[in-house]
């Protein structure tokens, strides 16, 4: 047998796997990968997600919007978000060509549950600042800017399950990342309380259980909210990044847009931008990768293994 043939073994195994999903998805309707991959427990991921992309008798609708991160275990930190799994997983719903119309109408209630998680967690995080003393709102509103990143930034926060690495209790998905912007006429004292009441209301997040959220939260003067655009290491990149795609919370607008108009002015903007055109391109050339080769073929490649799966690789933004 050629080596460029398919092995008839993993053709028959395909074959098989995709007769299972359309069963699945022709009694169940339309559904989330996820629940695909419950269904079909012991089922590899990437070889779930090569059945439903390869098949001609099955559809796939995303409802994800990609967004740039970075990770130190790649040699140009550059990835995008959602991984390639957590989109098909999360943010994907699969379907057989007969069900399109109720697809349709499922990925528009798959999309709004992330907005509406989104929205929710959004809310946690007025609730937390509004929990402050009002001397130290006063403090916010004078004389600071707040604004939050991520995926709650792009609506697409998510409620998957997973365990805080110290206090081993569950969290509800996406973080809730607040980035606090002082003038040089913040009060230092009452910006170190500002900081101080935060770190009790995080702990009290994660341990509620009626709550269980991560808030995470930094609070730099201006000055370094500036410099940080240059854009040239790991930590500036990100908090580069965290300005590009912020949403506004509360605060002084015109320290906002003073921020929006260095991040275009200095060309960071542009940068950021061209990083996610290289990212994308890197993502597109793995998925071509994965269709092309056997999932356990495929899943051996170093960068197919660092775009498809999961980042695990955190990096505190500063």
């Amino acid at each position: 047998m050629s080596a460029v043939e398919p092995d008839p073994k993993n053709i028959t195994k395909m074959e098989t796997l995709v007769e299972r999903i359309v069963d699945l998805i022709r009694t169940h309707g339309p559904s989330p990968g996820a629940q695909l991959a419950e269904w079909l427990d012991g089922v590899p991921p990437i070889d779930l997600w090569h059945a439903c992309y390869v098949s001609r008798r099955i559809r796939i609708r995303n409802c994800a919007r990609y967004y740039l991160r970075y990770d130190v275990t790649r040699d140009n930190v550059l990835r995008l978000s959602p991984s390639i799994l957590r989109d098909f997983l999360t943010f994907s719903l699969i379907y057989i060509p007969e069900q399109s119309v109720s697809a349709v109408e499922g990925g528009t209630l798959l999309a709004n549950k992330f907005r509406s998680i989104s929205l929710r967690k959004l809310s946690r995080a007025r609730q937390a600042l509004l929990e402050l003393d009002p001397d130290l709102q006063r403090e916010l509103n004078d004389h600071c800017v707040v604004f939050l990143s991520g995926d709650i930034a792009y609506f697409l926060a998510h409620d998957t399950r997973r365990l805080h690495p110290t206090l081993n209790v569950p969290v509800n998905g996406s973080d809730i990342d607040i980035v606090i912007v002082t003038n040089n006429q913040a009060d230092p004292d009452k910006i170190k309380a500002i900081g101080d009441e935060l770190l009790k209301i995080k702990r009290l997040y994660l341990l509620m259980p009626k709550v269980r959220e991560e808030l995470d939260f930094i609070v730099k003067p201006f000055d370094k909210m500036i410099d940080q655009l240059a854009y040239g290491d790991i930590h500036q990149k990100i908090a580069s990044k965290i300005l590009y795609e912020s949403y506004f919370l509360m605060g002084r607008v015109d320290i906002y847009e003073s921020l929006m108009r260095h991040l275009e002015l200095r060309g960071t903007r542009a940068k950021i931008e061209a990083d996610f055109e290289t990212a994308l391109g890197q993502r597109k050339d793995t998925i071509s990768k994965i269709l092309a080769l056997a999932p356990e073929e495929s899943v051996k490649d170093p960068e197919v293994a660092s775009l498809f799966f999961v980042s695990q690789e955190r990096i505190e933004f500063q």
